[in-house]
């Protein structure tokens, strides 16, 4: 069944050469290393799916510290957190840079490309944004647009040599029945403007960003990004027909794929590829992971009880994986990349939300030395 809301092994499989080509990982100098492949190091699950798309992952600076057997797997990378507005612009005239030019250092001189996480979200924004300001005053939007249009700058302008794609826009859709996330879903920038005018005005500065650094650059980058996408392709159209008619061609969707056991189905998921794809747009794959628990399996939310990670359910969520995985390379010819968010079980989000405390294993790492049967599972094929 639908979810409305998502607070937004018995045998461990190694490839050896994965471990031997790690000395790729320890590079982080701003040019390419020369033995630095873009397809990933022999063994890794970039290299298995090279033909496909390239599979990526979130990561902050402790993965590259802490977890490089496991970062080696993945030849694209987004900032887990280091790009988002909050972590990145934490006052108006201030901007921290560090995490997020060491992760695309690493990039740089891997051949690796980036998503661009996230240019305009409701959440993890500071509150200097919106402080003081008077929802649907003319001053009020004019200031916000004229914030939005220099952080925008700022960020795409920094790292257009690296970032391949950007989620301009990120859950501005309402899981309720309303087309837009309003103020009483926790949107500032919809309080504010009165309307879903602001999302205009993203993809226009972004546009424009990318212009502006060499011509015809801002194709096939911009792109919207949600959750639960499967139940909400009609509104997300609607978005996008209405962007359209303002000038603004947004070039792809992407699925953030925060999945369950069993949901969604993958009829249902192709279903929503085929919707997105018809209408002419691009998809990505970008917070892809398998939580064990279902807490909305009766409809609202229940939170489930801690689970032991036995061999069983390790094997069951392996399958889950690679019947994921099967529908993504049948879309090899639309999906642009299939980025898992986050790399090791132990450092994932879902320990923390929705439920905090609760340890979850949503990725193909139980900790940096520990792959899953999920990841022998997608490079069985």
């Amino acid at each position: 069944m639908p979810r409305l809301c998502f607070i937004s092994a018995n045998t461990w499989f190694f490839q050896p050469l994965l471990v031997a080509a790690l000395s790729l990982v320890g590079c982080s100098s701003s040019t390419s290393s020369p033995s630095a492949d873009p397809k990933g190091p022999p063994g890794s699950v970039a290299r298995k799916y090279a033909d496909y798309f390239p599979v990526g992952a979130a990561i902050n600076n402790w993965e590259l510290d802490q977890a490089p057997e496991a970062v080696a797997d993945f030849n694209h990378l987004t900032c887990e957190n280091a790009m988002k507005p909050f972590n990145i612009h934490p006052s108006e005239d201030r901007y921290e840079f560090a995490e997020a030019d060491r992760i695309a250092d690493f990039a740089r001189s891997h051949g690796f490309k980036m998503t661009g996480h996230a240019l305009l979200w409701h959440r993890q924004t500071a509150d200097w944004w919106f402080d003081g300001l008077t929802a649907g005053d003319p001053s009020t939007i004019e200031l916000l647009k004229s914030r939005l249009k220099a952080h925008i700058e700022t960020v795409v302008t920094r790292y257009a040599d690296v970032v391949d794609n950007w989620d301009v826009v990120n859950e501005v859709i309402s899981s309720y029945d309303h087309v837009y996330r309003d103020g009483s879903e926790g949107s500032k920038w919809y309080e504010m403007f009165g309307n879903e005018e602001y999302v205009y005005w993203a993809y226009q500065y972004a546009h424009d960003a990318l212009e502006a650094v060499a011509p015809g650059s801002s194709v096939g980058k911009l792109y919207y990004n949600d959750y639960t996408v499967t139940s909400k392709v009609d509104k997300i159209l609607t978005m996008l027909s209405w962007l359209e008619t303002r000038g603004i061609r947004v070039d792809g969707v992407g699925f953030q794929s925060h999945e369950y056991m069993n949901w969604p189905g993958t009829d249902e998921l192709q279903g929503a590829f085929d919707r997105f794809v018809a209408a002419g747009y691009k998809l990505k794959v970008s917070e892809l992971d398998v939580t064990v628990y279902d807490d909305y399996a009766t409809g609202g939310f229940v939170p489930s009880p801690q689970v032991e990670y036995t061999p069983e359910l390790a094997d069951a969520q392996a399958q889950r994986f690679a019947s994921l995985f099967s529908v993504y390379r049948a879309n090899k010819d639309n999906i642009t990349s299939v980025t898992f968010w986050g790399v090791t079980d132990n450092r994932s989000w879902l320990n923390y939300v929705p439920v905090e405390g609760r340890a979850d294993y949503p990725l193909l790492y139980l900790d940096p030395k520990t792959p899953k049967a999920a990841r022998a599972e997608i490079m069985n094929f």
